[in-house]
């Protein structure tokens, strides 16, 4: 998995040079499909793969308190600036650092993997739910995670796209059942970093999670981009869905 810093690196690098991104803008609707999916009122919230932080952000301005572990120290300390920018940064605290490495001494009860899960082997997603299940959920706890799904992805493969001097293009690896998304800048060709994620079908997830203690309770389809209209379709049936929020508990 060398690839994954290198990647999350430019990605970051340059998603933060397009004017048409906001890097600060406040994600109140994820914090509330997040309470949507909540069994029981919850305080404190673990997010792996933070990003620019602007979820961890919103849930600490929604009162909770938010332990986020992100790879990239960049996107840290834009987190970190964030809250600062909110006035939450006494109930926000921002790791940089692996999650397959973090040691966390606490247990949680929501955990969010927005829009990432997939990186490595069966193998490493199965380390990482059993991380989940046996080091950071408490007994009651929801687990939400984002799931790229192969159908979407296999029908994508070959969009290509740029904005703002930003090439961007999508393949699919049918062996492995990967999604595979190439960033480039534009007028430079050779700069061109890739991310590889696996994808799974529920039936898939639920082998995945046959010898852990965790049951798969719900999938939520997200949207689906229509390429021919360019246009996003924010809510389609999960078998037109680029991919489903799995709520996952324990047994």
């Amino acid at each position: 998995m060398k690839w994954i810093s290198n990647f999350y690196q430019k990605q970051y690098e340059w998603w933060n040079t397009l004017t048409s991104k906001n890097t600060e803008e406040l994600q109140d609707e994820l914090v509330e499909k997040m309470e949507q999916f909540m069994d029981q009122p919850s305080k404190k919230i673990l997010e792996l793969g933070g990003g620019n932080g602007q979820f961890a952000v919103t849930a600490a301005k929604h009162g909770y308190d938010v332990t986020v572990i992100e790879l990239i120290s960049e996107c840290v300390e834009h987190t970190t600036k964030l809250a600062k920018k909110h006035h939450v940064e006494s109930n926000l605290r921002a790791i940089q650092g692996d999650f397959f490495e973090v040691e966390l001494k606490e247990k949680f009860d929501v955990i969010c993997y927005w829009d990432g899960f997939g990186v490595g082997t069966d193998g490493d997603q199965k380390v990482l739910l059993q991380r989940i299940s046996e080091e950071w959920l408490k007994p009651n706890g929801t687990t939400l995670i984002d799931i790229y799904t192969p159908w979407y992805w296999a029908k994508t493969a070959g969009e290509e796209m740029t904005i703002e001097g930003i090439s961007r293009k999508y393949d699919f690896d049918a062996i492995e059942c990967r999604m595979l998304d190439t960033w480039w800048k534009t007028d430079e060709p050779t700069t061109k970093v890739s991310q590889s994620l696996r994808c799974y079908s529920p039936a898939d997830l639920n082998l995945l999670i046959n010898e852990l203690p965790l049951q798969l309770q719900h999938c939520e389809p997200s949207g689906a981009m229509d390429y021919e209209k360019w246009k996003y379709q924010t809510k389609v049936p999960l078998g037109q869905a680029m991919s489903y929020m799995a709520k996952l508990k324990l047994d």
